[in-house]
């Protein structure tokens, strides 16, 4: 009688939109790492683990891939608005503190979102004009809390909510940039903690 044998181990392939997502994610990650011009077929071949061949039976083009990157960013940004029910101070303050977490924390996200001129220039026209809706949207959001913080009285009345907006938006970029150089050191220990940060800059902005 023959020897009975196990079946042999196979590898289970991974759904297309599975393996499109990591692609996506892998090229936001070699974006933060090493900058745009870095972004090849080989290097992200060797940071998602294939060929460039198995690459391009996901993908078309290198460019569709930074679409798909641009989508994957969108949707993460998406995740830190936070609801319109909450007052107009909280509210600002929980998509300071999670934008500051969020895009602190992946280079890849800061770079598309925070490098308008550079992004405009490397990124399909398409994946621009979403990008540029998210910014709308975060604008129009910002200036609608502040609009209604204002009314409330629960902030100064002496300043145009479109002038507090740059002076809110400037610090929050300033944090995401800290926290990523921190992140890369490996510590935060000398800095204040974005919290204070953002509280110190609400108590400025506090109605007399």
């Amino acid at each position: 009688m023959g020897a009975t044998h196990a079946p042999l181990a196979t590898t289970a392939r991974k759904p297309s939109s599975v393996r499109r997502r990591e692609i996506a994610e892998a090229a936001l990650r070699v974006i933060g790492e090493h900058g745009a011009t870095s972004l090849t077929a080989a290097s992200l071949g060797r940071e998602v683990g294939l060929t460039a061949g198995a690459l391009f039976r996901h993908f078309a083009t290198l460019d569709d891939i930074l679409s798909a990157a641009v989508d994957v960013a969108i949707e993460a940004v998406d995740t830190t608005f936070p609801s319109d029910e909450l007052p107009p101070i909280a509210r600002l303050r929980e998509l300071a503190l999670q934008r500051i977490e969020l895009i602190g924390g992946r280079p890849g996200l800061a770079w598309l979102l925070l490098s308008d001129h550079q992004v405009y220039l490397c990124v399909p026209e398409a994946a621009v004009t979403r990008l540029r809706a998210v910014v709308q949207r975060s604008r129009a959001f910002l200036l609608a809390a502040f609009r209604e913080g204002v009314a409330r009285g629960d902030l100064r009345a002496d300043v145009e909510p479109e002038t507090l907006l740059p002076i809110f938006t400037g610090t929050i970029h300033s944090l995401i940039v800290a926290r990523g150089i921190h992140q890369h050191v490996g510590s935060t220990a000398t800095s204040a903690s974005p919290e204070r940060i953002v509280d110190a800059l609400f108590a400025l902005l506090a109605n007399p």
